[in-house]
């Protein structure tokens, strides 16, 4: 099922037009605007935008954002649309249709990634569909091409600003490797936002012209960024661990007999009164074991604790 065709190239004002909230090219519907809108002024609109008609006074603009832009930033009467409609008995499948009709629409100005990620996501949460449902849906998908499509979405948001901002020095490859390495997939080798943040401004600055030219490179510089950072947790890890060991084993005992005293403490405030009756079994391995205990703490305060060595505590 596709939208329904009912005119095409009919001129139609922009002020009888309102922008649908289907957007694809979300990423990219702000790049140069100008130059467009003076490539329509000086050699006229090529293609056509497509409007839906649904019964109320404006036109729905379903695809063209940017010429609709354009066309008013350059401060144009009309455009030149194609109109549709919702066939009949599908108007609770409308955004579906609208999703369907634009993928098409957009082959001969492809997505860039994460605007196509935005669409299978966007179906998949209106209409909980599974990632095969959404492949079906459109021709030349897979349940794999999808899901990785879908990967991009991993990409911090002030990340993809920063991509958004500088289209021109972000190849495709380039934005793989920064959704690869920002998965969860990659578990200890995933990228924190910072670090995305980070390698991704040095991309768009082209402060290394390797990384600039070469995905490959960009794969390198991210392994080491996260290399770096995790050879620093495990030092500081390191620290801790011969810090703990190392801890004054004064202080270590004195707070091995504070837990023993609390213990104490806890076993005298128990009321055994209120125990109508116990297991012998039970009752004898009780004892037992207090005694066995008490006998260990003896042993240790005047077989190991006398035996220690002694000073005074000088004046400070």
């Amino acid at each position: 099922m596709a939208l329904e065709a009912i005119e095409t190239g009919r001129h139609v004002p922009l002020d009888e037009i309102a922008e649908s909230p289907q957007k694809v090219r979300r990423e990219t519907v702000e790049q140069r605007l100008d130059d467009l809108a003076k490539s329509i002024k000086e050699h006229g609109q090529i293609h056509a935008v497509s409007l839906l008609q649904d019964g109320s006074d404006k036109y729905e603009l379903i695809n063209g954002h940017r010429r609709f832009q354009a066309a008013r930033r350059g401060s144009m009467a009309t455009l030149r649309a194609n109109i549709y409609r919702i066939p009949a008995g599908q108007e609770k499948n409308k955004d579906l249709l609208i999703q369907q009709h634009l993928y098409a629409a957009n082959m001969a100005e492809p997505l860039i990634p994460v605007e196509r990620a935005r669409m299978f996501e966007a179906l998949i949460q209106q209409y909980s569909m599974t990632v095969e449902q959404v492949a079906n849906c459109f021709e030349g998908e897979t349940a794999e091409s999808v899901a990785e499509a879908m990967k991009y979405l991993a990409i911090d948001q002030v990340v993809l600003d920063v991509i958004s901002a500088h289209p021109e020095k972000f190849s495709e490859g380039h934005i793989r490797v920064l959704a690869d390495f920002s998965s969860p997939d990659k578990r200890a080798w995933r990228m924190k936002p910072d670090e995305q943040l980070r390698v991704a401004r040095e991309v768009a600055e082209q402060k290394d012209k390797l990384i600039a030219a070469d995905p490959r490179k960009l794969e390198e510089r991210v392994k080491s960024v996260v290399k770096l950072r995790r050879e620093q947790e495990r030092a500081k890890n390191e620290k801790e661990k011969i810090k703990k060991t190392q801890a004054d084993p004064v202080k270590v005992l004195f707070r091995a007999v504070e837990a023993v005293e609390s213990a104490a403490r806890s076993l005298r405030d128990i009321d055994v009164q209120s125990i109508k009756d116990i297991d012998a079994g039970d009752k004898g391995d009780l004892i037992k074991r207090l005694y066995d205990s008490v006998q260990s703490l003896d042993d240790f305060a005047n077989e190991r604790l006398s035996k220690l060595p002694t000073s005074r505590k000088t004046a400070q």
